[in-house]
């Protein structure tokens, strides 16, 4: 008798909290939302690709209905997150209902890494994977412009190995973007209108031109520059140059600024440029301060 009322009575307790639960989810999808939120991550305050009165507009028209005014019950979060994650801002979308009855959206945008300049029509993002993500009002991503590709956007020309001139300003400017140093140097891309197509490199500061060439040997020519903006800079004068190439191993070679100003400055050897490099510089690791 003991063994069947303990049962009995723990049968009581668990209708007693199923029927508790049940209530409250009843009464929580009853309940309407208090408010929107928006989370919006992957990018600084001043760096939004879209906006929170953006997200609130996708999912009003995916709802049909104006969120503040909807209860939870009639709201298919599902539906509402698939329609979010069909935007090409957004790498993912999540949403969830909280304990104060507010409809939260969790966004994640992609990262843009440059953004081309397009004569054939609107201008666009390539993301970290290189994926296209469309300019719009309002929209903010501090990246590098590139100009002068002629290339359309394709996917296929956009795959690793690629043998397309986009691939290779792609591959550039995603080192770039990995680098705290270049990320801060490095403010536009050009694609030579010439028969070599060099890739030409603009700096936010100084005069030069950088001389990339093409995406072969990245990381070597990169850290050439570096050291030649640490060693050699200060040396040579900060304007001193028009053009500085990077596109031959071992050397950086400048074209001066003021060729005709040349010999009333001071005298500079013929390879003071590999000199500057070479001085006080053994060693890579020195290189990545």
């Amino acid at each position: 008798m003991k063994r069947v009322r303990d049962t009995l009575i723990w049968l009581v307790l668990i209708l007693g909290i199923l029927g508790l639960l049940f209530l409250s989810v009843r009464r929580k999808s009853a309940a309407r939302v208090t408010t929107l939120v928006v989370h919006i991550e992957g990018a600084r305050e001043d760096e939004h690709l879209i906006s929170e009165n953006e997200v609130k507009k996708i999912l009003e028209l995916a709802s049909g209905k104006t969120i503040t005014k909807a209860s939870v019950r009639t709201l298919n979060l599902r539906v509402l997150e698939s329609r979010l994650n069909k935007d090409k801002r957004i790498e993912r979308a999540d949403l969830y209902i909280d304990a104060k009855s507010r409809l939260v959206a969790r966004i994640i945008q992609k990262k843009p890494v440059m953004r081309v300049v397009s004569e054939a029509g609107p201008d666009y993002y390539l993301d970290a994977n290189a994926r296209k993500v469309p300019v719009t009002a309002g929209s903010a991503a501090r990246v590098p412009v590139v100009t002068g590709l002629r290339d359309t956007f394709s996917t296929a020309s956009l795959k690793p190995g690629a043998k397309s001139k986009m691939r290779e300003v792609f591959d550039i400017l995603n080192y770039v973007a990995n680098d705290e140093f270049l990320a801060a140097l490095i403010e536009q891309a050009v694609v030579e209108q010439d028969s070599v197509g060099d890739i030409v490199l603009i700096p936010k500061v100084g005069r030069e031109r950088l001389i990339f060439g093409d995406s072969r040997d990245i990381e070597s020519k990169f850290d050439k520059l570096k050291i030649f903006y640490r060693d050699g800079m200060p040396k040579l004068g900060w304007s001193r140059y028009k053009t500085l190439n990077l596109k031959y191993a071992n050397q950086v070679s400048g074209m001066l600024a003021h060729p005709e100003l040349a010999e009333k400055v001071k005298p500079v050897m013929k390879d003071s440029l590999q000199v500057a490099i070479n001085s006080k510089t053994d060693n890579k690791a020195s290189i990545h301060h």
